[in-house]
Formats: structure tokens, sequence, C-alpha cells
């Protein structure tokens, strides 16, 4: 079972106990003033004023890792609902990731809009174990925020861009029942039998823009090797680990109700790939997944970051039709969750 406690570098015992008094209801008295946490939030830029505590914490997964995450908890008594984050690319990510995804001061609106509910954050990190330890420790962090201070358990929504929205849909397969909704932004490789083994020249390759065949392709071969070592680690050959990470095989397995965001200009995760899960997922209608399909925005739209950089950098500002996307993305992302995390 995981378990949350105070997480920071180096600080005094003293320090600990303010910084698990904001979070866990420690028996502390008040935080010393060395304590690295964010202030009550008041008037963020574009935000309405929620005071918050925000604060660096970690959690042990069930083989005794410490995986370090970020919290940001509305001031008051609760129970609130929860809303785990989960960043995209690989793990091990400094703190300053995490709390973008978590912070009120967020460079994403959509996290900026998340602070703005009454529901708790967390932004987990997880292992740089692709199709490894990565998911058990997302799986974890979700089942240890159901356990903090305040968190409403049964009230408990994932919410992940590329890598993250295919560990946030890997984690609702593992354990149906630990989330009641699920936000996948352009899930990163959901078919890694057909990622990691397609021909370039066949369909669903071929029907790729040359610009996405050769980020695919290149992003392909620097995952041949860890994919290796993975299947390795777990005692399964290659196509093994490939197979039983095939999310559209399992998507019957999911429980929580599904809101999946993909772009037909994303070069990365092109729309073209995600065609297989999104069939796979209309045909149970009784569950309610939702599938919103855009056409002009670029990888990393579902969290609408400012400034130009990964899939947005060297291409100028955002168009008006691109910006019109994001801000539709965020409000039917904002509606999903606020309808997901109402009272019973």
């Amino acid at each position: 079972m995981a378990r949350w406690r105070s997480y920071t570098p180096s600080i005094s015992l003293g320090a600990m106990c303010g910084l698990v008094l904001i979070l866990a209801s420690a028996a502390c008295t008040s935080p010393p003033s060395s304590v690295a946490t964010t202030p009550p939030s008041v008037g963020m830029p574009g935000t309405q004023d929620v005071a918050r505590h925000v604060a660096l914490i970690s959690f042990t997964a069930r083989d005794g890792r410490v995986i370090p995450a970020a919290v940001s908890t509305p001031v008051g008594k609760g129970p609130f609902p929860v809303v785990v984050t989960i960043h995209g690319g690989s793990g091990d990510r400094t703190a300053d990731v995490l709390e973008g995804l978590a912070s009120p001061g967020s460079d994403s609106p959509v996290v900026r809009m998340l602070n703005e509910q009454p529901w708790i954050i967390v932004a987990p990190d997880y292992r740089n174990d692709w199709l490894g330890a990565e998911r058990l420790d997302v799986v974890d962090a979700i089942e240890a925020a159901r356990t903090l201070p305040g968190a409403d358990r049964d009230r408990v929504a994932i919410v992940g861009g590329s890598n993250g929205g295919r560990l946030a849909l890997m984690a609702s397969i593992l354990t149906p029942r630990s989330s009641k909704c699920v936000i996948a932004g352009s899930p990163f490789m959901t078919d890694p039998l057909i990622f990691m083994n397609g021909e370039a020249g066949l369909a669903p390759f071929s029907q790729a823009t040359p610009a996405s065949l050769s980020w695919m392709m290149q992003t392909r071969a620097r995952m041949d090797r860890p994919v290796e070592r993975s299947a390795r680690r777990q005692g399964l050959t290659r196509d093994e680990l490939l197979r039983e990470n095939v999310i559209r095989d399992h998507a019957g397995k999911i429980e929580a109700r599904v809101l999946l965001l993909t772009s037909r200009a994303d070069e990365q995760v092109p729309h073209i790939m995600l065609e297989g899960l999104i069939s796979a997922l209309q045909q149970d209608e009784r569950k309610g997944h939702q599938i919103l399909i855009v056409e002009d925005s670029l990888h990393g739209f579902y969290w609408g970051r400012d400034g130009e950089f990964g899939a947005r950098a060297g291409r100028g500002p955002r168009t008006p039709r691109q910006q019109a996307e994001e801000d539709a993305v965020r409000e039917a992302m904002k509606q999903f969750l606020t309808g997901c995390l109402a009272d019973p």
C-alpha cells in the first residue's frame, strides 16, 4: 500500500512537520518560515480567487521506491474530489515539471482551470521505465491520492497527455474502480505492437504525414533498447511485453468514463494511430465514453501551455483557430470533470 509523506530534498525535522501539517493533519503547531511551500494563492492571472496550499510531497510505491509529487489543496475542510494529473514524456522528472501540473501558477491554462475548482490536484512522477514500473507507479499514486486528508476517495479523476494519457488509460485498466473518469489527451503508443513493429510503408504509418512519420520512426529507434530492457526485467519476450500493453485489447476492462482528446494536426500522436482505440471505446455505449476531435491543434493542445516549446517550438503564435480549439477543449474538460466529480 502506498503511503504519503512529506517530500523535500533536505529539510529540518521542524520544517517537515510544517509541510505535513498542510497535507496530512499532523500534530504540529504552524508551518515554520523555512518550509518551501506556496502560500494560499489568490488572484492568480486568469483564475478565480481560490485560496490553496501547494507543496511537494512523495509517496512510497509498492516496492519501496520513493516517488515525488506536487499537490495543490483547497483551503477548507473537505472532503474534496481529487484530480490526478499525469505528465507526458519519460519518468524521473524534476520538481518544476510536477508543480507545472498542480500549481495555480502553472503555465497551463488547463491546470489553472483545475485550480479554480474545489478539487485537490495531485501531480505524481513515475519511473523512467517504459512499459514497466511506470505503470504501477501511476496506479500506486492514484491509490495514495485517494487517501490524502480531505480527499473524497470515491470521487477521483485522472488527466494525462501523451505518455501520461497512455498511463492514465492503463491505470484505469489495471485498477478499474480507482477512478470515476479519465481524460486522455493524444495518448502516446496505445498500440505498442504496431508502433514498434509496423512497417513504415503500410497502414497506419503510410497514412501519416511525412513529418509525423519521421518523428515516429526516430522515436521508435530511441525506444527500442529501453523496451528490450523492460521486457528482460519482466521475464517476457519483446513482443509479449508489447502485446500486453495494447490498450485497445483491454478497453472493455475500463469502468471509468473516458474523454479522449485527439487532433488531426498532431504530428507526434496522429489521429490515425488512435482510430483502433476509438473504435474499441465506442463499442461500449453504456459507459458514456466521449471522443473530442479537433482539426488544427498541435501536440500538447490538451494542456495549452503558454510559450513556444515542445511541439510548438519554432511554430510561432497560435492561429486564431488553434486558440479557439484549445479554449473549446479546456471548456469540454471542465464540463466533463464537473459532471464526473459532482456529489453522488
